[in-house]
C-alpha cells in the first residue's frame, strides 16, 4: 500500500493511467529542469508547457464530448500531487492552465467553446483566472474592476494582481463589477497586443516558476460573447471554484512534504555519524517520526475534503481546514527535514530548499491561513454543536 493508495483506489482505470502518465512525465528531464531553473532564479522553461499539453493533460477534466478526458476532481488532485513532488510552483502553474480549459468546457457558452477550447487544450492559447486586486485580496468588497456596456460588447477597466502565469497568458477569466447595478460578473478576456492591456511581473525570489504578474486593463474592449457568469451569479460560481482550489493547494502541499520526508529519510538512513546511521540516533529519528505523524493527519484531512468536492457536496469547512493544516504542516515539516539533513539539506544538491521556498506561498494563495481560521470559526456553532444539546453551563437542559 502506497501513501496515495486511498486516492488511487477511487479512480477509474483510465484515470489511473493518466496519473501514471503524469508520474512518467515528471520523473525524467522535467524534474531536473524545474530544480535547475530554481537554482538559477528563473521560471522553468516554457517549452515544458507545450510538452505537457502534447500529452493531452490540459484536457484532463474537460468534457469527453469536447475531446477531453472527463476526469474526476480526485484524478486532478493526484495528477497535481505527482507534479508537486518535483516542484510545487510548476505543478500549480500547469494545473492552473488546465483549469481554464475545464472552465470553458463546462461553463462556457457554445460560442466560447468553439472559439477557445481547442487552443486552450492544445496550449496554443494560455489563460489564467484573475480575481485578486492590489487593493483587496480575498475580500471582494473593494473590488474595483468595472465592466461598462458599449456597442456590441463591454469596456473593462481595472487592475488584477497575483495572477499565476500572468507573465505569459493570452487571456484571463476576470471578475468585474458591472457599472449599471454594481453586480459582479465573470468575463473571458483575450488580452491582445494593444495598449489597453499592460502587465508587470511580480518578482517572487525563490519561486519564479509561478510567473506571477499584475495586469492592468484600460478601456479594454471585449464582445458580448465574453460574458461567462451573468451579473449576480458570478460570486457563487467563483466561491465554488475557490473551495476546490483550496483542497487542490492542500493536496500539493502534502505531496511536497511527502517527497521531502522521503528524501530526508533516505539521506539519514545512509549518512553515518558516530558509528551508526543518522536515522539510528533517537533524537533525529523522533524528529522525522513527528513529521510523519503530522503528514498522515494532513493527508487524511485532504482526502476527506477532496472526496466531498469530488461528490459535489458542501466542502466549505473541510476545504478551509485541510488547507490551513496541510500548508502549515508542509512548511514546518520541510524545514524539519532540512534540519535533520544538516547544511546539505539546505544546499542546491537537494530539492528541499526549493520545496520550502515554493510551498510557503501556499499560505497566501486562495485565502490566507487567517482567513481559513475565520471561515472555520464562523461555522463552529453549526458544525460542532452537540447533537443532544447543552446549555451555556455545559449541562443538558
Amino acid at each position: 500500500m502506497t501513501f496515495f493508495s486511498q486516492y488511487d483506489a477511487q479512480l477509474t482505470t483510465h484515470e489511473q493511467e493518466l496519473v501514471q502518465r503524469a508520474r512518467d512525465f515528471c520523473a525524467g528531464a522535467f524534474s531536473s529542469e524545474v530544480h535547475d531553473a530554481h537554482l538559477r532564479g528563473e521560471p522553468f522553461a516554457r517549452e515544458w508547457i507545450g510538452k505537457w499539453a502534447a500529452l493531452g493533460m490540459f484536457g484532463l477534466q474537460s468534457r469527453v464530448e469536447d475531446g477531453g478526458h472527463g476526469a474526476s476532481f480526485l484524478c486532478k488532485v493526484r495528477v497535481a500531487q505527482e507534479m508537486a513532488r518535483h516542484g510545487f510552483a510548476a505543478a500549480f502553474c500547469l494545473n492552473n492552465l488546465q483549469g481554464q480549459a475545464t472552465r470553458i468546457s463546462k461553463q462556457g457558452s457554445e460560442e466560447q467553446r468553439r472559439a477557445y477550447l481547442q487552443p486552450l487544450m492544445t496550449g496554443a492559447m494560455l489563460s489564467a483566472p484573475a480575481m485578486t486586486e492590489p487593493g483587496g485580496g480575498s475580500d471582494l468588497g473593494p473590488l474595483a474592476t468595472t465592466a461598462r456596456r458599449v456597442d456590441s460588447g463591454w469596456s473593462i477597466s481595472g487592475t488584477k494582481a497575483w495572477i499565476t502565469n500572468g507573465c505569459i497568458v493570452d487571456a484571463i477569466t476576470l471578475l468585474a463589477r458591472v457599472e449599471e447595478d454594481g453586480a459582479l460578473a465573470t468575463f473571458f478576456v483575450p488580452l491582445g497586443d494593444g495598449a489597453t492591456a499592460r502587465r508587470r511581473e511580480i518578482v517572487m525570489p525563490g519561486a519564479r516558476s509561478f510567473r506571477l504578474a499584475e495586469i492592468e486593463l484600460r478601456d479594454h474592449r471585449v464582445p458580448d460573447s465574453a460574458l461567462m457568469s451573468q451579473p449576480g451569479e458570478a460570486l457563487r460560481a467563483a466561491m465554488e471554484g475557490v473551495n476546490a482550489a483550496r483542497v487542490h493547494v492542500a493536496a500539493m502541499a502534502v505531496a511536497s512534504l511527502h517527497a521531502a520526508l522521503c528524501e530526508a529519510t533516505r539521506y539519514c538512513a545512509n549518512r553515518q555519524a558516530f558509528g551508526k546511521p543518522l536515522l539510528a540516533h533517537q533524537g533525529l529519528q523522533w524528529e522525522l517520526a513527528e513529521v510523519s505523524v503530522r503528514l498522515e493527519a494532513a493527508n487524511a484531512l485532504v482526502l476527506k475534503a477532496a472526496q466531498l468536492v469530488n461528490e459535489r457536496l458542501s466542502a466549505v469547512i473541510a476545504a478551509a481546514q485541510c488547507k490551513k493544516f496541510a500548508v502549515d504542516t508542509a512548511i514546518w515539516g520541510i524545514d524539519q527535514c532540512i534540519r535533520a539533513m544538516g547544511a546539505t539539506g539546505a544546499s542546491g544538491t537537494h530539492r528541499l530548499g526549493q520545496q520550502l521556498a515554493e510551498v510557503r506561498l501556499a499560505a497566501f494563495g486562495d485565502g490566507t491561513n487567517e482567513m481559513m481560521l475565520d471561515r472555520i470559526g464562523r461555522g463552529l456553532a453549526k458544525d460542532y454543536a452537540d447533537a443532544v444539546g447543552y446549555d451555556e453551563r455545559g449541562q443538558q437542559p
